[in-house]
């Protein structure tokens, strides 16, 4: 169990506020904004909650029929949609690579309402399961459950959890258990983005024996999801799929961003072209990826390195969603509210409060196409690196951690 040292100072009055107005105000917001009870032509689809996961509980059920050409028709896949759900607006894309049809399938011989519930309530679980890897503190893995972005994942449908307990466990374990630490890489693949950001940090903090083995075992998932549904989902997915999303990034059509995270998709939100805005996100998140790699490589993994590694493999990524945050939220849980043992705290009252409430005002936000949200993350984030590695170096005994062996148990 990793140590909650480096906590944020916050007193048990803030802490409590805090927790208290994260689920207040989400729940506010998905009520008023969302309306979960319309779901014919409002935000979600077939139940109140788990929006994008009708699109992957589809996709399982079509990998059980043999159906995965509907993956890549656009048109014949919304009118399926339209079918079991009738839903209106009509704008769904399977964005995934095929290997995620191996876990998605079981999900898919379910009925659909037994299967969101399950869905949500595993990924739920697996935040309070990463949290504990980071602290054994009682409440603080009800406290991730409950935190703003958890609820957002829930809302939206979007599998967080699983994101955040794997990208955790490799943090936090690699050193110990680089074998099932590169298997958990792998399984990350099916958001292929963020696996490759997360090698990219791997490589550079030295972790090369979980890309080694995190790239065989990605490899025999391929395999096996060839072996399972044949070639013609991956020729799709490189054919179609890729150049799709390609193509709506570089001609950017706004209703598809709203609720994006980025520099890059704030900054072509404000008007500038594609290579400004490349430039401008990369200035910015390659010093943050950079200081990220730098503090954790130098304390080790803990609480605060880990959530500010977290941030930065995602800021880095010039797409991400609000519901990616899910998988900052079980590390950030335990930065900000873990008792404090006496060392700098990870953030201040009113900064943490931002980093922590942020989520659901990026659906209102982005109702009025204003991008405010992921230009005051990313401030804070920074605010955040800046304070930790102003920080006087750690006697690691004092830490309780050894970072030449990252990731040890007790």
């Amino acid at each position: 169990m990793i140590r909650a040292h480096e906590t944020a100072a916050l007193s048990a009055r803030d802490r409590w506020l805090l927790g208290a107005s994260g689920v207040a105000v989400t729940l506010l917001i998905l009520i008023v904004v969302c309306r979960p009870w319309d779901l014919r032509d409002a935000f979600m689809v077939g139940a109140p909650i788990g929006r994008d996961f009708g699109n992957f509980w589809i996709a399982g059920l079509l990998a059980i029929q043999g159906k995965l050409a509907l993956l890549i028709d656009f048109e014949g896949y919304n009118e399926l949609l339209f079918q079991f759900f009738h839903y209106n607006p009509r704008g769904f894309v399977f964005s995934y690579p095929p290997h995620i049809l191996l876990f998605l399938a079981p999900f898919g011989a379910l009925p659909h309402p037994l299967s969101v519930v399950l869905w949500s309530a595993g990924n739920l679980w697996l935040i309070a399961r990463a949290a504990r890897l980071l602290s054994d503190e009682p409440g603080l893995p009800w406290l991730a459950m409950l935190s703003p972005a958890a609820l957002i994942m829930v809302a939206i449908g979007h599998f967080g959890g699983a994101l955040a307990f794997l990208a955790i466990f490799i943090l936090t374990r690699a050193s110990a258990r680089p074998i099932l630490a590169g298997c958990c890489l792998a399984l990350m693949t099916v958001k292929p983005q963020f696996a490759a950001s997360m090698a990219l940090f791997l490589l550079l903090v030295g972790q090369w024996r979980v890309l080694v083995t995190g790239a065989v075992a990605t490899a025999a998932l391929v395999g096996l999801s060839v072996v399972a549904f044949g070639t013609e989902p991956w020729i799709g997915f490189f054919e179609w799929t890729l150049p799709f999303h390609a193509q709506l990034l570089s001609h950017f059509q706004v209703g598809a961003f709203r609720t994006a995270m980025s520099v890059y998709t704030a900054a072509r939100m404000e008007g500038l072209g594609d290579g400004v805005a490349n430039l401008l996100h990369f200035a910015v998140t390659v010093q943050v990826f950079a200081a990220a790699v730098l503090l954790f490589v130098r304390r080790g993994p803990s609480p605060c390195t880990v959530t500010l590694a977290l941030f930065a493999v995602l800021l880095i990524l010039p797409y991400f969603q609000q519901y990616d945050l899910a998988i900052v939220a079980p590390a950030l849980t335990v930065a900000l509210f873990a008792s404090s043992s006496g060392e700098r705290p990870f953030l201040s009252a009113a900064p943490a409060s931002v980093l922590w409430l942020a989520p659901p005002f990026t659906i209102p936000a982005g109702h009025f196409a204003l991008p405010i949200v992921p230009v005051i993350v990313t401030i804070v984030v920074v605010v955040a690196l800046v304070g930790q590695c102003w920080q006087p170096r750690m006697r690691r005994d004092a830490a309780g951690l050894d970072p030449g062996a990252a990731g040890t148990s007790s």
